[in-house]
């Protein structure tokens, strides 16, 4: 018991984030803090290397996509090697009116978080580092899951030899990703809708992980 409390605080004390606690709603705080020091790598994929931390299983590679398992929640991952080669401001104004919403600016490094919440669960984009990961989860998760999210975006680190070489076309063909979950087909649709699909998605995943291999 008490190796696993000192492994816990040493972890804490490596990647620089405070106290996770649920009833805390000072979000940009708690990104703050995980972005104050560099994390080490212990995953790479093409073109970028990241940090996974403890607790974090990786589903899926999908080269600039990558799905995440914390606990019963799964993180969708983003990497816009486009907009990192050629520089580009991805802060756009959002006139939504999102439950939380504040901007990110560290170390010359822009994003934001955005949270909706809709009956007691939470849709969370956090934009960083030329990345973006979105959750949907319950208040009891929502910390923990922004401080793991923060964690993997502050540590990812592109390699700008493999990535120009990517979009020179000399490795492979490279195809350009939506840079977001997709949205219901309908326009005019509303985020109960959004939601709803949302969680169909993953429900399939899950029920989809569940079938023996044949």
């Amino acid at each position: 018991m008490h190796k696993k409390i000192l492994l816990i605080f040493l972890i804490f004390l490596l990647i620089g984030c405070k106290k996770i606690e649920n009833n805390d709603n000072n979000y940009i705080e708690l990104i703050n803090d995980c972005l104050k020091k560099n994390s080490v790598t212990n995953e790479v994929s093409r073109g970028y290397k990241y940090y996974l931390p403890k607790g974090a299983k990786k589903l899926h590679d999908y080269d600039y996509n990558q799905i995440f398992k914390v606990d019963n929640n799964y993180i969708y991952l983003y990497i816009d090697v486009i907009s990192y080669y050629h520089k580009k401001d991805l802060i756009k104004a959002d006139n939504s009116n999102p439950y939380y919403y504040q901007l990110i600016n560290n170390d010359n490094k822009k994003g934001y978080i955005k949270i909706e919440k809709k009956d007691e669960k939470f849709l969370v984009n956090i934009l960083y580092n030329y990345s973006k990961v979105e959750f949907y989860t319950n208040e009891n998760d929502l910390n923990k899951l922004i401080t793991i999210s923060s964690i993997i975006l502050n540590s990812i680190k592109y390699n700008d030899n493999i990535i120009e070489k990517i979009l020179e076309g000399n490795i492979g063909n490279f195809k350009e990703f939506t840079y977001e979950v997709e949205k219901p087909n309908n326009a005019g649709s509303n985020f109960s809708q959004y939601l709803e699909e949302y969680v169909q998605k993953e429900e399939k995943e899950k029920k989809a992980e569940q079938l023996p291999d044949e």
